[in-house]
This record gives structure tokens, C-alpha cells and sequence, in this order.
């Protein structure tokens, strides 16, 4: 009886996999992950981009924060954006957002939404929060849609994470994982010029 992990091995080299690309982290705290199944170890491990810059990315980004698949970002879409309560942000950099992004995505860079950032007051204010002496009011807010590059770019946790610091209620956040690059692979359209 032939292995289950030496079938997956041939499959792999037979099809000029990338059997010997240069390894990466997945996690930061992991380089590989590994298992039993029916006796026989099993390894997961990675090659590609390195790890911290691009390590992959859960699929919750904070607790109270929804993730969305390709048919949800496009119902936010077609009912939030296109109603005025709502915003596609992406949080890669301008000159990247430049060559194209989903059809109607604002660029936000994740910097900006930094609380270093002596600009976040404005940001929030242009995102409807209304800001009252020390306290904000996020009634009249923006429902979000924050994406990135793809499920391995950290920024839109990031991005997602100085939200909820600076008061956005994680239920006006949603986080679209897969990004550009899921949006992409599935032959969805992208805009340029936005």
C-alpha cells in the first residue's frame, strides 16, 4: 500500500510544485505545522513570501468584527455603498492602490489609521464620527469594509485593530480576508484609476 504522503510528494514534483522553494514562516510563531494521520506524520509548511511582512492572517481579525467572502463584499456593495452608509477601504499604499483596486474602494493607507497619526481626527471625522470635547459619537459613522493584499497582509488587522482602539464599534467593521489577490484569482474585476 502506497502512502497517502508519497502520493501527495509525486503529485507535487510531477506537477513542478514548489517542492524546493525557499521556505517561510506561516505564523510568526510557526515555520511549519505538523500532524498524525493514520500513523504517518504529516508536515504543512510554506514557501513564498517571508514572515513577519506577510504572515497569514486568521479568518477573525477581532472579536464582534465579520469576515466576508467575495459575494458578501459584493451585497455591501451593491446595499451599503451604494446607499452612502458605507465604505470599501483599502489599506495598501497609494501607489499600489494606483494600478487597481475593487470597483468603488477608497485608498486609506494603514498608516493613517495609526494613533500616532496628528491627521486621526480628521480621518474619523471624514468617516462620520462626530467628536464632542473628549468623546466621539459613532452613531452617524460609516459601516466599513477593510481589505489589503490578501490573506497573508497584516495591515488590515492592523488597520482594524487602531479602529476599535479609537472608539469604532466592531459592529460598523467588516474585514474582507482574501483581499486583492482572492478577488483577483477569482476573475472579479478591478478598477484602476479610482
Amino acid at each position: 500500500m502506497v502512502s497517502v504522503g508519497r502520493v501527495a510528494s509525486a503529485a507535487v514534483i510531477a506537477a513542478g510544485g514548489p517542492l524546493f522553494a525557499q521556505s517561510a514562516a506561516i505564523t510568526e510563531e510557526a515555520s511549519t505545522f505538523s500532524f498524525s494521520m493514520n500513523g504517518a506524520e504529516m508536515i504543512v509548511s510554506r514557501s513564498g513570501p517571508s514572515c513577519p511582512s506577510s504572515c497569514i492572517q486568521p479568518m477573525i481579525a477581532a472579536a464582534g468584527v465579520d469576515t466576508l467572502g467575495e459575494l458578501e463584499v459584493i451585497g455591501f456593495m451593491q446595499s451599503v455603498v451604494s446607499a452612502g452608509s458605507g465604505l470599501l477601504i483599502d489599506v495598501r499604499m497609494p501607489a499600489i492602490f494606483s494600478s487597481g483596486s475593487l470597483p468603488s474602494a477608497v485608498n486609506v493607507p494603514v498608516a493613517t489609521f495609526s494613533p500616532d497619526n496628528p491627521y486621526l481626527g480628521d480621518l474619523l471625522s471624514a468617516l462620520g464620527v462626530q467628536e464632542t470635547g473628549s468623546s466621539r459619537n459613532f452613531d452617524r459613522a460609516f459601516n466599513l469594509a477593510v481589505f489589503g493584499g490578501g490573506p497573508d497582509d497584516g495591515d488590515v488587522r492592523d488597520a482594524i485593530a487602531h479602529l476599535i482602539n479609537a472608539g469604532y464599534p466592531t459592529s460598523k467593521i467588516k474585514y474582507y480576508r482574501s483581499g486583492i489577490s482572492g478577488w483577483s484569482t477569482l476573475g472579479l474585476n478591478i478598477a484602476v484609476g479610482q
